[in-house]
């Protein structure tokens, strides 16, 4: 059967092409978070020092209120039958909307880069340890190149192999934790970073809030296939069950992974590998590989429809290659070259500085504007969304400082902000900037109010 590439996907969905149940969030984020690249995360809380309890409650937690921000943002592509990107053109404005833009390329190329090197550093571990040979730099070939095909080929493509992949991975999973759980012995806090328990605790919750926000410009995409007539409560309670279900069986696995690797100096992966039984280590290449797909082509196809928004004249295809390419070039720079991935994850963190703010006005503004937009004027430079030479000076005032402010606030391992320690070492640069954001739109809003915008 031959595949036939789809049409711009920068155009507003038709009709047609509005034929997924809300339940489909369920593939979607389930296939997305069963990947090395996000399992690794389970990770951090532990680094904490808050041990087994700790770091599960506190992911638990966090990815409560993260995906509760997050499962309202379903509502937009619903509305607009558009993707997230052009969607905020009607808050920052049509040209405005470049900030939506630049955001999804950075977070999207970075997510790439991150899952296609836990992927492939999973299958060179596995196979070193059975074969007594692999290289990094040639196994990320074949692995960023499946990712790139799923992509290429678009939406219906990329829904089967999250179907595919779900599977797959979830089985994966779960026979990771049946191997590991003969040895499991739930780990106690010690070495707290912020030294008291609830203090650490709480860094731990922050954590989790971020996971789900991380994806809030990335799921416009799929929102705008929802069938007609799915109501918002359907959506948005699918759209954040399916987050929060996905990320925590993700995490707590994860977690549990974490406090069984004895030697905390090498690469989380690797330690994983040499943790599992020599059985198990098969099922790691598959999962290093197949549980790449899914992750890394979610991100990457954001890229490309995303880089097709600002240049209409290309190609989707086009622009997903162009954008793989800088992907793997990130990659080689930043894991291969540099050895640095570490650079790339803080780099992604410090992205969240700019994720929450954004999320804060879309949500504002979507209760403001009771839900009510024109999607054939998203794109259109002298329609209602023109604002002030086509940028929506109240969003941006908002956004602006609460982006200051979470760069301030920010603290990880490898930059830390003037403000870092006002709250006690706790990492304020995701909540804060969101709260500052939806209060400064909101009364800006009140003060002076969209009326060239209402529908």
């Amino acid at each position: 059967m031959s595949v036939v590439l789809e049409r711009p996907d920068t155009e507003l969905a038709v009709e047609a092409e509005r034929t997924s149940p809300a339940r489909e969030f369920l593939w979607i984020w389930h296939s997305a978070q069963f990947s090395f690249g996000v399992v690794v995360l389970g990770s951090v809380p532990v680094s904490f020092g808050l041990g087994w309890w700790g770091s599960v409650t506190s992911v638990l937690v966090g990815l409560v209120f993260g995906s509760l921000a997050f499962a309202p943002l379903a509502r937009f592509g619903m509305r607009t039958g558009a993707t997230d990107a052009v969607s905020s053109a009607a808050h920052f404005g049509v040209r405005g909307r470049v900030v939506t833009n630049l955001i999804t390329l950075c977070v999207a190329i970075g997510f790439f880069a991150i899952a296609v090197w836990t992927g492939a550093t999973a299958v060179v571990a596995a196979t070193q340890r059975l074969f007594g040979f692999g290289s990094l730099s040639v196994v990320i070939i074949p692995v960023a190149l499946a990712v790139v095909l799923v992509a290429v080929f678009g939406h219906r493509v990329l829904l089967a192999t999250y179907k595919a992949v779900t599977v797959i991975g979830g089985l994966v999973l779960a026979g990771l934790v049946l191997a590991l759980l003969p040895d499991f012995t739930p780990a106690e806090p010690s070495s707290l970073l912020l030294g008291g328990f609830w203090e650490t605790w709480l860094l731990g919750v922050t954590f989790g809030v971020t996971v789900p926000i991380t994806y809030a410009t990335l799921q416009g995409d799929y929102a705008r296939h929802v069938r007609p007539g799915t109501s918002d409560r359907e959506a948005v309670s699918w759209n954040g069950f399916s987050m929060f279900v996905s990320n925590a069986i993700a995490l707590l696995v994860g977690i549990m992974a974490t406090t069984m690797i004895t030697d905390s100096s090498v690469p989380w992966v690797i330690g994983l590998t040499e943790a599992v039984p020599p059985w198990f280590t098969l099922f790691v290449i598959v999962f290093g590989f197949f549980g790449t797909l899914p992750q890394g082509a979610l991100c990457i196809y954001a890229a490309g429809i995303t880089a097709n928004s600002l240049a209409r004249k290309a190609s989707r295809v086009t622009c997903t290659v162009v954008m793989a390419v800088v992907g793997v070039a990130v990659l080689y720079v930043g894991a291969v070259a540099y050895n640095a991935i570490d650079s790339i994850s803080t780099f992604i963190l410090l992205l969240l500085a700019l994720i929450a703010p954004w999320t804060a006005i879309m949500l504002v503004g979507f209760a403001l504007r009771g839900g009510r937009y024109a999607p054939d004027e998203l794109l259109d430079p002298h329609g209602r969304y023109r604002f002030t030479a086509g940028v929506n000076l109240r969003a941006l005032a908002a956004f602006v400082p609460a982006v200051v402010l979470g760069l301030l606030l920010a603290a990880n391992p490898i930059y830390t902000g003037p403000l870092a320690g006002i709250a006690g070492g706790i990492d304020l640069s995701c909540i804060v900037p969101f709260v500052v954001a939806g209060g400064i739109y909101w009364l800006l809003n009140k003060i002076s109010p969209e009326t060239e915008a209402l529908v």
